[in-house]
């Protein structure tokens, strides 16, 4: 099956150039819509629209102070945030909204844990709710335990998500995350239903000076997206923010 390809990028202004460079998509930061007035928004969405690309996922749009597992978390409060978020992330493109934040769901060593996972659960059911009348995916990444301490495997996401009981609800996984939260490209099959989305890092880097030709990390990534192929995974493949054309044609000489 044929992948999508996109990169990552930090401002909407950089959709065009993503186009040019030969990407299928884009990968937006939630936030660089959230907190605009609505002239500004509608500017951007014009611009979207010129660049011919879409964006077709965003970062859940919480600011990076947020901390879902916080006590006092106030929920209801983020509501209207997230209601303005979500239908403009949508009209830009949006059909995946990705939660790699470690961070915001870190857990105290000690008190009430499990009234703090539920609270984690009623975040998701809020997003999700929200999410489902934009015809968005909330996609929860499991992420190594050196940046958070809850949700470190497909198991325990898997474990985990059926507790909110939303079907637009699923996972994604980055390449760089596998060999920290136990994955193996063999264990990849018994997760196809749940990863939604892919993340690929650092797949070219330069040799020492800014003018000198790109080569290889030195990864080999074709076992890996042979792996994909393999569970049938033909949709989206997001690329950092410093790939260019270079990194997409390297990435594609790749795919099986």
């Amino acid at each position: 099956m044929s992948m999508l390809w996109g990169k990552q990028v930090s401002e909407l202004s950089r959709a065009a150039e993503a186009r040019a460079q030969g990407y299928d998509f884009v990968q937006a930061v939630g936030s660089l819509v959230a907190d605009l007035t609505d002239p500004a928004f509608l500017s951007e969405k014009a611009r979207a629209a010129d660049a011919g690309i879409p964006l077709a996922a965003f970062t859940v749009p919480l600011p990076p102070e947020a901390r879902v597992t916080e006590r006092g978390f106030n929920l209801y409060a983020w509501t209207e945030h997230l209601k303005k978020a979500m239908p403009r992330m949508a009209e830009l493109g949006c059909r995946k909204l990705l939660w790699s934040d470690g961070r915001a769901r870190i857990l105290p060593v000690e008190g009430n844990i499990a009234g703090l996972k539920e609270q984690v659960a009623q975040f998701l059911f809020l997003l999700c709710d929200l999410a489902a009348s934009a015809g968005i995916a909330v996609l929860v990444e499991p992420l190594d335990p050196r940046r958070t301490n809850f949700l470190n495997s497909m198991k325990e996401v898997a474990e985990f998500l059926p507790r909110v009981g939303k079907e637009n609800l699923s996972s994604m996984i980055s390449l760089r995350e596998l060999d920290p939260i136990g994955l193996q490209f063999s264990m990849l099959g018994e997760y196809r239903q749940l990863i939604r989305y892919v993340q690929m890092e650092n797949p070219l880097v330069h040799e020492g000076a800014r003018a000198c030709p790109r080569r290889s990390d030195g990864f080999d990534y074709r076992p890996f997206l042979r792996a994909l192929k393999d569970i049938g995974y033909g949709d989206e493949i997001g690329l950092p923010m410093d790939a260019d054309a270079e990194t997409l044609k390297y990435c594609r000489q790749l795919s099986p």
